[in-house]
């Protein structure tokens, strides 16, 4: 997910850091069905900068024949500067 993340100009600018942490729900073929901010970052233009960071990465690898189709996961997008 790291090369599909872009760093707000903004937030760099006034040095805002932080992990937002996305939970998304996938199918077999690691199509994106549902995404929401699990734990917010504290700023609202890096919350939807990982969101977008999903949108960007989507589709994400397929789900292994053995896990559950859909599958929920925890994703943490971390901003940091430096």
């Amino acid at each position: 997910m790291k090369r599909f993340r872009r760093y707000p100009t903004a937030s760099r600018a006034k040095q805002e850091q932080g992990v937002v942490y996305l939970r998304c729900r996938i199918d077999r073929d690691g199509q994106v069905l549902a995404a929401a901010i699990e734990r917010s970052s504290g700023s609202a233009a890096l919350d939807q900068a990982a969101l977008d960071t999903l949108q960007r990465a989507a589709p994400l690898p397929r789900i292994p024949k053995e896990r559950p189709d859909p599958l929920e996961l925890s994703i943490p997008v971390e901003f940091s500067i430096g």
